[in-house]
């Protein structure tokens, strides 16, 4: 196929240490050589990417006018979902072609908070069978959610305002009757305008009519829910539980707002493996029809065979019941966490907050 573009002799690529396998998928585009930096994204710089034309980053890395002036970037692509660590009316202005992966950490999310809404179930001895789910989103991570909780025979609702909008199928709720969950997760983008903002979504007024002995899960962006109100919320002594995995402020935590968590991870719930070769693989992808040229990798001879965790009780009947559904979906079957990655963050909290980590040591 042809290329509209006219490449370089080689392609200079500037990619963040932490993406997989840049070599493997970007060592040459269209017959033409690459040559591949790799750079912690919190220290990539403008001077970095003078003669650079094509970018792949993390949320790590603030992709803006500072960092892009006066340089040849012709694509930038980040290996997440969300983009609000991406000047998008910045590239659009400067013609910088832009991608994103969305849905390419969907399924490590999904695991996470079904792992969680167990986890809890089983420190506050619930049943599951008597237990209602309210899932705000119904995106990539939502939907998903939804599936698999209709699958376990787990009743749930669904809020999304502009998918209601939009006459998508489905049945639809309010937020107010999402409030009278006992379980609410969210799995929204980060919206601060507009008709549907998501800042603050979850807000003091919303935290007081939750049921008492309820859970929030919250893996989507930090700042969809008020950390403040919830803070301020376990003050006052209301009997619900947080599982939180992302915060406002990152990579700052509040350090009470943790201690008064069920489980407070630092924004590891779609950190999979097979998801982080799934957001590299999306962007070589991305930037093949951006050339309109043809890529011969596939991403089923890049996916790893991951051993599966070894639960008990209630997380190993969990298992076992989800096992058979994800061997229907065998491109999401292997996802899983990887604990040595997680730990290796939590080294600092360890030591003041053995407490936080106990579920994840006996994973």
């Amino acid at each position: 196929m042809s290329n509209k573009h006219a490449p370089a002799p080689m392609w200079n690529i500037v990619a963040d240490e932490n993406m997989p396998l840049v070599e493997e998928l970007f060592a040459s585009i269209d017959g033409k050589p690459s040559q591949i930096k790799r750079l912690p994204g919190r220290e990539i710089t403008q001077s970095d990417l003078v003669d650079t034309d094509i970018l792949l980053v993390r949320s790590v890395t603030k992709v803006n006018r500072k960092l892009l002036a006066d340089t040849k970037v012709r694509f930038v692509g980040t290996a997440t979902i969300g983009t609000d660590h991406i000047d998008l009316d910045y590239l659009a202005s400067q013609g910088i072609q832009f991608s994103s992966a969305p849905g390419c950490n969907a399924q490590g999310v999904v695991e996470y908070v079904l792992t969680s809404i167990a986890y809890w179930a089983e420190q506050r001895q619930k049943d599951l069978s008597t237990v209602k789910v309210g899932i705000i989103g119904a995106g990539n991570v939502g939907s998903r959610v939804a599936r698999t909780l209709q699958r376990l025979g787990i009743n749930y609702v669904v809020n999304d305002p502009p998918l209601a909008e939009m006459h998508e199928q489905g049945d639809f709720v309010d937020l107010t009757q999402i409030g009278k969950c006992d379980v609410i997760t969210c799995h929204v983008p980060l919206v601060k305008d507009g008709e549907h903002p998501t800042y603050h979504l979850i807000s003091e007024t919303f935290l007081k009519q939750l049921p008492d002995e309820s859970l929030l899960i919250n893996s989507s962006r930090g700042p969809v829910l008020d950390n403040k109100a919830a803070l301020d919320i376990k003050r006052s002594g209301k009997a619900i539980d947080y599982i939180l995995d992302v915060w406002e402020g990152e990579p700052d935590v509040n350090i009470e707002l943790m201690d008064k968590t069920l489980v407070a991870t630092p924004h590891i719930a779609g950190y999979s493996q097979e998801g982080k070769i799934r957001g590299t693989y999306q962007l070589y992808r991305a930037v093949h029809s951006w050339l309109q040229v043809d890529g011969d990798n596939q991403l089923q001879d890049f996916l790893p065979d991951s051993p599966k965790w070894q639960w008990n009780g209630l997380l190993k009947n969990l298992y076992q019941t989800l096992k058979p559904f994800y061997d229907l979906e065998a491109d999401d079957s292997r996802m899983r966490t990887e604990k040595s990655d997680i730990k290796n963050q939590f080294d600092g909290l360890r030591k003041n907050y053995p407490q936080r980590l106990e579920f994840l040591d006996n994973l």
